[in-house]
């Protein structure tokens, strides 16, 4: 039994929408499937949903895989960047723009350890549950010069709504 079946066991009737939506937008996303899996991972770390990411990174196609710690890795960076890029927009401070950040992010340039198209679906996945504008544009547009149709960024943006509803039902 995968993560799915598992999880999707444990949501309860009132959300039984959530329950059918993450079937599909896992086993049945345009995405590939370790992909897939990674999206869901990086939604779920940034939903706050230690249990659920523990569940996704250990009951699937992400064992064994650099794209498991990859999304975490992501979503660890997003967690930090959807706060930070947001706050300097918020003071429309031309000084601070101008200022470095001068935040560690070192794990972009390695990608996280996978390749970098797929590092910025995760991070992409995980900047969609945090609410970002600016870094949300930022990998749609990096994601779309690499070549994923619109289909598939779609997807990531279903899995991370879907996910952060999961986080949440979960949570309550």
């Amino acid at each position: 039994m995968s993560w799915v079946d598992d999880v999707k066991n444990s949501i309860p009737d009132h959300a039984k929408d959530i329950k059918l939506n993450l079937d599909a937008v896992i086993n049945r996303s345009g995405l590939d499937e370790v992909d897939a899996h990674a999206c869901a991972l990086a939604a779920a770390v940034m939903a706050g949903n230690g249990e659920l990411a523990f569940e996704i990174g250990m009951n699937g196609p992400l064992m064994g895989t650099p794209e498991r710690e990859a999304a975490k890795t992501a979503a660890a960076l997003m967690g930090q960047n959807n706060i930070w890029y947001p706050f300097v927009e918020m003071t429309d401070d031309a000084n601070l723009k101008g200022l470095p950040p001068q935040l560690r992010m070192n794990a972009i340039s390695t990608h996280g350890g996978t390749t970098a198209d797929r590092f910025e679906a995760y991070s992409l996945a995980a900047s969609i549950v945090g609410k970002c504008h600016f870094c949300v544009k930022a990998h749609y547009d990096t994601l779309k010069k690499e070549g994923y149709t619109v289909e598939q960024l779609r997807d990531i943006g279903r899995i991370a709504a879907v996910m952060n509803s999961v986080a949440k039902v979960l949570n309550s």
